[in-house]
């Protein structure tokens, strides 16, 4: 196959999983890293393309010296963060917290995607072993969702067997960094206070912890296993490299979720 042509099917192929990356569950994220993958490929297919023009030679070669610096190092902050990612993922759970903050996830129309349901059942045994906690559930209604990521966590909950009147829903945030903020204050506007816990995937709680952090608190964490089901292991780390290196950036520059 010709440089041209295999430009040309590295493009198509690239495009056919951009726009069908949603086709199948828990590969989405995934779906959209190999679609960019494949136009930056024949990108750089296309940079190697014979140029008549000296100049255009000189600067092709350059380009790619640049893209070849720019994916070692890339590559080194992915192995740095999915260490840091990964040393956190056992939490730090203790037995006796009065309040737990359930990060929401993803829901499939109006049930709880793996994910989620995972993050569920952790929360569904800690509050049966301790019938005093009360557990704030947090989350908006996302795109193909068909009501609030909170709601359906509580009637989740309650079908279960747990109390209505040990949850607290915060049905506004559309992200973890609100999750935390909204979720706090609507706390502190209810006048509870007490040992928090916060209850999200083993792959998020890096990100999670650091977030309480920023607003002065130090909170214990319980882990949900991951689901092992097809790429989603695979989908939910990657796709936690790049928030957390989109939450540095937003650091850096002062931006406010």
């Amino acid at each position: 196959m010709g440089r041209k042509a295999l430009m040309i099917a590295l493009s198509a192929a690239g495009l056919a999983m951009l726009l069908g990356r949603n086709a199948i569950y828990g590969i989405s994220f995934i779906m959209s890293l190999m679609g960019a993958g494949c136009l930056f490929i024949a990108g750089m297919v296309g940079l190697t393309l014979p140029f008549k023009d000296a100049r255009l030679r000189i600067w092709a070669r350059r380009l790619l010296a640049l893209l070849l610096v720019a994916c070692t190092l890339a590559g080194m902050s992915f192995i740095a963060v999915e260490y840091t990612i990964i040393k956190a993922s056992r939490g730090d759970a203790r037995e006796d917290a009065d309040i737990l903050i359930v990060l929401g996830a993803g829901l499939r129309g109006s049930t709880p995607s793996a994910v989620l349901a995972s993050r569920l059942r952790v929360t569904l045994d800690y509050m049966e072993d301790n019938p005093e906690c009360i557990a704030v559930l947090t989350g908006s209604q996302g795109p193909g969702e068909t009501r609030t990521e909170a709601s359906a966590m509580a009637e989740w909950l309650v079908s279960r067997g747990v109390d209505e009147s040990r949850l607290i829903l915060e049905e506004e945030a559309h992200n973890t960094a609100q999750n935390v903020k909204y979720s706090l204050a609507l706390l502190d506007e209810m006048g509870m206070d007490g040992e928090i816990m916060v209850v999200s995937s083993e792959f998020h709680l890096w990100r999670a912890q650091r977030i309480f952090a920023r607003h002065g608190m130090d909170v214990y964490a319980l882990p949900a296993p991951t689901p092992k089901i097809g790429l989603v292991p695979l989908n939910s780390y990657v796709r936690e490299y790049f928030s957390i290196i989109l939450m540095g950036v937003k650091d850096i520059f002062g931006i406010d979720e």
